[in-house]
């Protein structure tokens, strides 16, 4: 079975407890970003992924949602930021620059631009962000994700920061659901006892690495982004279940992505059946 993993630290928690054995799994597990993992899916090349959220938006058909499963904030998310030159709140008409890594963040971006600032143009241009960066170009401001917006987090020529997990629960109290875990509908609705089965596998690797965070944030060091002291705090930011909150949340955010057109409509969240609890 095709596993989809972003290559992001945010992961770790779930991934490295099967990359390095502690829990027993049968995946064939394939690295990519979001915007990978969300083609692949779409191409069927993969069977179970973490995807955007907003790729469930947009066909609610091909997928099964797996249930307690999430990349999600209730605050500060720390690896989505938006860095500008100048207060956020002028960058109306400003050309800002985002990841072609992302999915939900450009345009959980717009959302707050278009809703909460009230801007009427939003000029968004998609770069690989890293080696623009890298290369010399230096834009009003710009979107880094993941590992990126890590690395780039403490930029003294970019002094204004939003962190858009932040910005978000401050605006509607509600947590950021980033990422989904979901399933190929069309190979598990007739076999709902093998996709039970991989499901389970990830919560009880999802239990795990909440339960040895210090070992995985060990293994995290070893990538050579953040320190220790760092990892924990980044970790203890981020939340992976997809309770009623989370439920809650995103759909509070599909009802913004369908007013401004970027979705045809509200979809409905159609979860797989969970197994029974594990002990």
């Amino acid at each position: 079975m095709r596993l989809g993993r972003i290559g992001f630290l945010n992961v770790l928690p779930i991934y490295y407890p099967l990359e390095a054995g502690f829990v027993r799994h049968a995946f064939d597990l394939v690295s990519g970003p979001p915007a990978a993992l969300n083609r692949l899916m779409a191409e069927g090349s993969l069977d179970l992924s973490v995807v955007s959220s907003v790729e469930v938006a947009r066909h609610p058909e091909r997928y099964l949602v797996l249930p307690d499963l999430s990349i999600s904030c209730r605050g500060p998310v720390q690896s989505v930021l938006l860095l500008s030159r100048r207060p956020v709140e002028a960058l109306e008409g400003a050309a800002v620059h985002v990841t072609n890594q992302s999915g939900t963040s450009i345009r959980l971006l717009k959302v707050l631009f278009r809703r909460l600032l009230g801007f009427r143009e939003v000029h968004l241009k998609t770069v690989a962000l890293s080696q623009a960066l890298q290369n010399g170009e230096r834009p009003e401001a710009f979107l880094a994700i993941g590992d990126e917006a890590l690395m780039w987090a403490h930029r003294t020529d970019y002094p204004h920061t939003w962190d858009l997990g932040s910005v978000w629960t401050q605006w509607t109290g509600r947590p950021f659901v980033f990422a989904l875990w979901v399933a190929q509908r069309r190979l598990f609705e007739h076999t709902p006892t093998v996709l039970e089965e991989a499901a389970a596998c990830l919560r009880r690797a999802k239990a795990w690495g909440l339960d040895h965070l210090e070992l995985v944030c060990q293994a995290a060091k070893n990538q050579e982004i953040l320190d220790f002291d760092e990892l924990r705090s980044y970790y203890g930011h981020l939340h992976y279940d997809f309770g009623p909150d989370e439920r809650e949340g995103l759909r509070h955010f599909f009802e913004h992505l369908a007013e401004l057109g970027e979705i045809p409509a509200v979809p409905e969240i159609e979860l797989s059946r969970p197994l029974c609890r594990e002990a």
